[in-house]
């Protein structure tokens, strides 16, 4: 019996969306998605593998997809296009304002005019005006896109985007932008999503309406549903190269149940040189070519860690949050770098380490979910991950989990405040602004955020009107709360404490965190609980240790540390790579699935055992059945077909022995 409908829906459609930092392969690996199984020319072969137990998962992953239809290559949405086609939808055809874009945009720093190079490229986009002009026309009158519903419009949608001459218009706009400037390409691409994320509209660069936050993201959802639309009864696989955004990412997570979010991790640190490589043939000037490759290494880094969500500035990208909200993490690693990898990890080789081997395996249990069990590192860090939604902390959970040199579980923590006081999460502003008495009363808070200073304590604030910490949270929230109460919609106010003592002290001190961190707390709980020690065990954690964390890891004799994304401090340089090489700690990143996604690729829809006999048609209550029946077939005896004749069902034990009865008889 064929069991192909219980695993329809995953057949018929995923979505995979890739983040990644510049440099880190997404586009790489969004074109071996996009091309036949045997196209992945990476692969090690199954002799490559001392570890017999891993070299049956990787021979079984393998085959698996070697089966006919069960690799089928994607279609690549790429995220420059997406933005292409929706500023031709709003200015496609307009040449004031295509002139006032690349004006504004097309630039490397604020006073640069670059008159030259815009007034070239515009004259080029005349002459594509003319050659697309009913292509850009059609564009122009779509409707707008969260209107397109019905059936025609999304068949047009998707004549457009995947059928027409838009993909080659597309093509040779980016290659003029590339020729006037790589650099002035990329940061033309990057203002424009921030402003139509910010107001919907690409040349807007000062307004910002909250509603048009998914503005990219909805146009995505159209494509893809026109798509899924087009193709009918045929599979539609779709992936989103790349994006850097976490909130849309958060849209597509709410949308699909077929959505997964995968992160590239450049893991040798070859991102400049990919860079350098990609761009040797576009710019020929070594020095012209460095300066473009630091512009893009400094864009990137903006990218990757600002801290406008911080402000409530939400249409930037954040390529940190991406990575730590991704589902499946994946190294960039080519076959020829494993030996370089292993050596300078102490990772061990059997593992599916190649990009092509990671991608294997991700596409093999999205098809059938656990065809393979997890790897030890992946139970682990999924532990972790769980771990850390117990943190009270308002600003980031982190999970933490400490074990032994074969991976077993000894202890796991994650960041919160010490047993006995009250979680940041569950106190409020509000007790501050109600009766004094019953502040003072409380026991969510200390004295000094009471107002209490004792007598031994010196401390006190720049401002000397507001003495204590109950006077400056009130100057913190007091007029906020009274103008935008409502808008906590019934929430509670939470607040912490670090960021206001830190902010009228003038000082960005983290010892002033209520909070332990997760690697402290899992550290402690093998003291507490009178554990062993952990010398050459190993520490898993959602975000790498601190400064402080990585010296009680060192002390320890942790030996591995693996995380999905680095600290944005100098534990590594400082603290980890300092002292007798034998004893360093290596920083590991994280690669596997994490999250929900950790049990949509691994929990099986059934049994395996029942799938197999139900696929086989074999059927234990009735003894050996149709097997038995089979062999019964070949046997030339008059009697045995007679009575296979009679039989309409199964053969049991009874009839075994009723036959063999029979046998013996005839033979007498």
């Amino acid at each position: 019996m064929k069991l192909d409908n219980l695993y329809s829906l995953r057949k018929e459609f995923t979505l995979i969306g890739i983040t990644g930092r510049t440099g880190s392969g997404c586009t790489m690996i969004s074109e071996f998605l996009s091309k036949d199984f045997q196209s992945l020319k990476g692969l090690r072969k199954e002799s490559e593998f001392d570890d017999v137990i891993f070299r049956r998962k990787y021979e079984i992953t393998k085959s698996f997809l070697s089966h006919k239809g069960n690799w089928q290559p994607f279609e690549v949405i790429k995220y420059k296009s997406v933005l292409l086609f929706y500023i031709l939808h709003r200015y496609g055809g307009d040449y004031s304002k295509m002139k006032s874009l690349f004006r504004k945009f097309f630039r490397e720093s604020k006073t640069d005019n670059n008159g030259k190079a815009v007034s070239e490229i515009l004259k080029e986009i005349q002459k594509l005006d003319k050659e697309y002009k009913d292509t850009i026309k059609k564009i122009r009158e779509l409707k707008k896109f969260e209107s397109i519903n019905s059936v025609p419009d999304l068949k047009k949608l998707n004549d457009l985007y995947f059928e027409g001459n838009f993909k080659n218009l597309s093509k040779k706009i980016f290659e003029l932008l590339e020729n006037h400037g790589y650099y002035r390409r990329t940061r033309l691409l990057h203002s424009v999503s921030c402003n139509i994320r910010s107001n919907g509209d690409p040349l807007d660069d000062e307004h910002v309406n909250i509603d048009s936050i998914f503005s990219i993201a909805l146009l995505i959802n159209k494509l893809v549903k026109a798509r899924k639309d087009f193709n009918g009864n045929k599979p539609t696989k779709i992936v989103i190269d790349s994006l850097r955004n976490s909130l849309e990412i958060m849209f597509f997570k709410e949308r699909y149940s077929a959505f997964y979010m995968l992160a590239t991790k450049d893991v040798l640190n070859n991102a400049k040189g990919r860079i350098e490589f990609r761009l040797k043939n576009k710019i020929k000037d070594d020095i012209e070519r460095d300066k473009v490759v630091k512009k893009l290494l400094e864009l990137d880094e903006t990218e990757y860690k600002t801290n406008d969500f911080a402000s409530g500035k939400f249409s930037s990208p954040d390529v940190e949050n991406c990575i730590q909200k991704s589902d499946y993490h994946i190294f960039n690693l080519k076959k020829n770098q494993i030996k370089k990898f292993t050596d300078n990890t102490n990772v061990n080789k059997n593992g599916f380490l190649v990009r092509e081997e990671q991608l294997m395996k991700f596409i093999a249990l999205i098809q059938q979910p656990g065809l393979i069990t997890p790897s030890s590192l992946e139970r682990s860090m999924q532990i972790a991950n769980t771990a850390k939604l117990n943190s009270g902390c308002i600003s980031r959970k982190v999970g933490a989990v400490i074990t032994d040199v074969n991976y077993y579980l000894m202890s796991c923590g994650w960041n919160d405040v010490a047993k006995g006081h009250t979680p940041c999460n569950l106190r409020s502003v509000e007790d501050y602004f109600g009766d004094e008495k019953e502040l003072n009363k409380s026991v969510h808070y200390s004295d000094f955020e009471k107002g209490i200073v004792s007598n031994l304590s010196n401390f006190k604030y720049k401002n000397e009107k507001l003495g204590n910490f109950k006077a400056v949270l009130i100057d913190y929230f007091n007029d906020s709360l009274k103008q935008n109460k409502e808008d906590l919609n019934g929430k509670n106010c939470s607040f912490c404490f670090k960021t206001i003592h830190n902010h009228y002290e003038g000082e960005a001190n983290q010892v002033h965190t209520r909070s332990l961190h997760a690697e402290e707390n899992a550290m402690l709980q093998i003291t507490k609980l009178g554990g062993q020690g952990v010398v050459n065990g190993s520490l898993f954690t959602t975000a790498s240790p601190c400064e402080l964390c990585s010296k009680k890891a060192y002390q320890l004799g942790i030996r591995k540390i693996y995380f999905i994304d680095p600290y944005p401090g100098i534990s590594n340089d400082q603290i980890l790579k300092g002292g007798d090489m034998d004893k360093r700690p290596k920083m590991i990143p994280f690669s596997g699935a994490i999250g929900t996604v950790y049990h949509k690729l691994y929990e099986p829809f059934l049994a395996y055992k029942d799938e197999i006999s139900m696929t086989l048609n074999i059927n234990p209550k009735n003894g050996i059945g149709i097997q038995f029946k089979n062999v019964l077939k070949k046997i030339d005896s008059q009697f045995v077909k007679d009575y296979l004749k009679e039989k309409t069902e199964g053969i049991t034990n009874e009839d075994i022995i009723d036959l063999i009865e029979r046998g013996l008889k005839s033979k007498a």
